[in-house]
C-alpha cells in the first residue's frame, strides 16, 4: 500500500518525507499559479528530499467551469494543457478533479445539460493528459461542497459515457462520510477506481485535517474492507490545514496498522 500526503503547502515537503509518506500530492491550481521561480524551487525541493509528487488534487480555480453557466470546453482544454506541462515534468501519474466551485449548479439549471457539459469537460481533460501517461479521476464530492456529481454512481456514469482509457474515479472517504455512505460496498466501482483520499476535519469541511485518533477503528475498518475487496492503488491523506508532525505521524501509523498486505 502506497500512502501519500495531499497538501497545498509546498513548504512541507521535507516534513512529509521525514514522517515517512511515500509520495506527495499537490494542488493542480497551485501548480499553475506558481511563478517560474517558485516552480523551479518546488522542483529543487522535491529533488533534494527524494519525494515524488505523484498525484495532483485541487485541480482548477472556479473560473474553469466543469458544468454550469459559462461552460467553455476550449478554455477547459487550454487549462489542462497548462497543468499537464508542469505535471509531466514532475512525473505526476494521476490528477484528481474535485473543484466544487467549478460545478456548483445554480437553482433550476438543466441537470441533463450539466451532465453533457461534464462529459465534454472530462473528455477534453483526459485527451490532453493521455499523451503524458497521466490518468484523470472524477471525484464525487460531499453535498457540503457542491450539488453536482455527489454520488459514486454519477461519477461512474460520466466515466462510462466518456470511455477514455485514462479516465477513472477517485473515492474520498471524507466526502462519502459527509454524504452518509462511507461504509458502502465499493466492489461495484473497483473497475473504475484509480485513486483514494481519506481525512477528517478541524471543525469545518473547508479545514480538512489528518485523521482523528478517536476514529482509528472506523478508518482502519473502512480502508481494510476497501483493499480486501480488491483495490490495490494509492491512498492519500488529503488536508487543508498545516502539516503537523504529530498528526501526520498518527495518520500514517493508523493506515499502516490497518493490516493490509499487498
Amino acid at each position: 500500500m502506497q500512502i501519500g500526503c495531499a497538501t497545498r503547502d509546498e513548504h512541507a515537503i521535507g516534513l512529509v518525507k521525514s514522517v515517512g509518506y511515500d509520495y506527495l500530492e499537490f494542488s493542480g491550481k497551485g501548480l499553475v499559479a506558481m511563478t517560474e521561480e517558485e516552480y523551479q524551487e518546488l522542483k529543487k525541493d522535491l529533488s533534494r528530499t527524494g519525494l515524488r509528487c505523484e498525484c495532483l488534487t485541487a485541480y482548477c480555480p472556479p473560473e474553469i467551469i466543469i458544468a454550469g453557466p459559462g461552460f467553455d470546453p476550449e478554455n477547459a482544454a487550454d487549462y489542462a494543457k497548462q497543468v499537464a506541462k508542469r505535471a509531466q515534468e514532475l512525473s505526476v501519474c494521476n490528477v484528481s478533479v474535485g473543484s466544487p466551485f467549478s460545478r456548483n449548479l445554480p437553482e433550476g439549471f438543466d441537470r441533463k445539460l450539466a451532465k453533457e457539459q461534464a462529459c465534454r469537460f472530462f473528455e477534453e481533460t483526459a485527451r490532453v493528459f493521455a499523451p503524458y501517461g497521466i490518468t484523470v479521476c472524477v471525484e464525487p464530492l460531499g453535498r457540503c461542497f457542491c450539488n453536482f456529481i455527489n454520488d459514486l454512481s454519477e461519477a461512474e456514469e460520466i466515466i462510462v459515457r466518456v470511455g477514455a482509457k485514462n479516465l477513472g474515479m477517485v473515492v474520498d472517504f471524507y466526502n462519502m462520510e459527509q454524504n452518509g455512505d462511507a461504509d458502502q460496498d465499493l466492489t461495484r466501482y473497483l473497475p473504475v477506481i484509480l485513486h483514494a483520499h481519506i481525512s477528517d476535519d478541524a471543525g469545518d469541511p473547508y479545514k480538512r485535517d489528518f485523521m482523528r485518533p478517536e476514529k482509528k477503528e472506523i478508518h482502519q475498518n473502512r480502508v481494510r474492507r476497501f483493499y480486501e475487496a480488491g483495490y490495490a492503488g494509492r491512498i492519500s491523506v488529503e488536508i487543508d490545514e498545516p502539516v503537523i508532525r504529530e498528526k501526520a505521524s498518527s495518520s500514517l501509523a493508523m493506515l499502516c496498522g490497518a493490516g493490509i498486505s499487498l
